[in-house]
């Protein structure tokens, strides 16, 4: 004999259950207006894009966007946010220089996955250059934390033995950074024609074959780990 239970419903279990689906369907609204920002934003920058075309292409209202997003303002540096969030952060040190390139090729690799964000990453490159914008100076704090970390990192590893000792440090974390830089700004001119994560893994590969002391014995010891460094992705 098959007993069949049906639990009772009660006022306050059916407006939990209300309020449950009305924050998933914000939530998913929220979802789709930050796609439509990102990619109106990656092809027609700050100043250019209109908050009616966002909701357009959201599926929202006017009035439905802004209930989300106050502003313009608020809404682009919610994809801002939304892009940071995006990639893992690049941790230094990390048990060397390979595998600090290793973490940056596979960092690019899951970024190549999401065009749109690529887009506006680079949009947003040149965007921090503009006096009055609202991510003024973003890339010259971002290149700053990425050399105050980077590259006494690499000084480490030059004294541990991996790295040439005739290799400046902080050459070569700024070649590794304008590969990445460059290749992207590429891809993003000829996207059909240039494989960014392949074009960059390449690349670094090549960066670090140049740099590293070729050790008859093997690899230099582990460095220690210390904490995150901002994505320079």
């Amino acid at each position: 004999m098959v007993v069949s239970v049906t639990r009772a419903t009660t006022p306050e279990t059916d407006k939990s259950a209300e309020t449950d689906k009305r924050i998933a369907r914000g939530e998913t609204r929220r979802a789709a207006i930050l796609a439509a920002a990102t990619r109106e934003f990656g092809r027609k920058g700050y100043e250019s894009a209109r908050v009616a075309d966002i909701a357009r292409a959201a599926g929202v209202t006017d009035a439905g966007l802004l209930h989300h997003f106050a502003t313009k303002t608020d809404l682009f540096m919610a994809v801002v946010e939304r892009r940071e969030e995006a990639y893992q952060s690049i941790r230094v040190p990390a048990p060397s220089v390979r595998a600090l390139f290793d973490d940056f090729i596979a960092a690019v690799a899951t970024a190549a996955e999401e065009p749109d964000l690529l887009r506006f990453r680079v949009m947003l490159t040149g965007a921090s250059r503009i006096a009055g914008h609202p991510v003024e100076g973003r890339a010259q704090r971002t290149l700053e934390t990425a050399l105050d970390t980077l590259v006494p990192f690499v000084a480490d590893r030059i004294a541990a033995g991996e790295i040439r000792a005739d290799q400046d440090p902080q050459q070569l974390v700024l070649e590794l950074l304008a590969l990445n830089e460059g290749i992207r700004d590429q891809w993003s001119t000829l996207p059909d024609r240039i494989d960014y994560a392949a074009t960059f893994r390449t690349a670094a590969d090549a960066l670090y074959d140049r740099a590293r002391t070729h050790r008859p014995g093997g690899d230099a010891p582990p460095a220690e780990p210390t904490g995150p460094v901002e994505s320079q992705l």
